[in-house]
């Protein structure tokens, strides 16, 4: 069966009850960076502005996670413009998917994120108006949480208190452990993911917070030099 010969119901965008877990889910984030944020003593309009002009929940946490640790506030915001640097190649992969005008492109490049490029390039198939309806469906989801999560967050700062005791510190953490666990199934982003640990290791006790990160990040350019293959290899047939 083709695609055009598809039932409607498989060719049209997410159910209502997609988009509103993930409306839950960007709330529930929004909640918990925002705690995390504030627990640093960042104020309510920075919280406001970075989760309507950055749109970056993990380089919140980083910026977070410097300032906590006792940096300054120079290697932080590096820190959180580095994280979410990936946020422009995502912005780039959707170059020509669909003709778009100027307004829309800028949109498109400033809310970019994992699950609407996902969508979007899963639905191309189907058409340039099936990849723009599950692009901004996911998007739209995303950016009204994080916003509202954020400012539920704000309001709900002195009655969360201390992130600790709810476990919000973990949320970076796990996040990361989660995203290098992942990187260990490729062997170039392996090589990254050692040669970066073993910098951040030495340089800790001898820069400041912040500076160590940030110089092994450096270390995933000699990465790129090995193969990327993954480490097992398929079985024979």
């Amino acid at each position: 069966m083709t695609e055009a010969q598809r039932p409607a119901t498989v060719r049209r965008g997410k159910g209502a009850f997609d988009l509103g877990t993930l409306l839950f889910a960007s709330i529930a984030v929004g909640i918990a960076v925002t705690s995390i944020l504030s627990g640093v003593g960042t104020s309510g309009w920075a919280v406001m502005a970075a989760c309507t002009f950055a749109y970056s929940g993990t380089g919140e946490v980083a910026y977070a996670s410097v300032i906590a640790a006792g940096g300054a506030m120079t290697p932080a915001l590096a820190a959180a413009m580095l994280v979410s640097s990936r946020f422009g190649l995502l912005a780039l992969s959707m170059t020509g998917r669909w003709k778009a005008p100027l307004w829309e492109r800028i949109a498109i490049a400033h809310l970019a994120s994992e699950v609407a490029v996902a969508a979007a390039i899963e639905a191309e198939p189907r058409g340039e108006r099936a990849a723009r309806r599950a692009f901004f469906e996911l998007v739209l989801c995303n950016t009204a949480g994080w916003i509202i999560g954020s400012g539920i967050g704000l309001a709900l700062g002195d009655i969360v208190g201390n992130t600790a005791t709810i476990g919000l510190d973990v949320v970076f953490p796990a996040s990361f452990v989660g995203a290098v666990v992942n990187s260990l199934r490729r062997k170039d982003s392996t090589v990254a993911v050692l040669a970066g640990a073993a910098a951040a290791l030495v340089l800790t006790p001898v820069l400041p917070p912040g500076l160590p990160v940030l110089l092994a990040a450096a270390t995933s350019l000699p990465a790129m030099a090995a193969p990327s293959a993954t480490w097992r290899k398929p079985f024979a047939s």
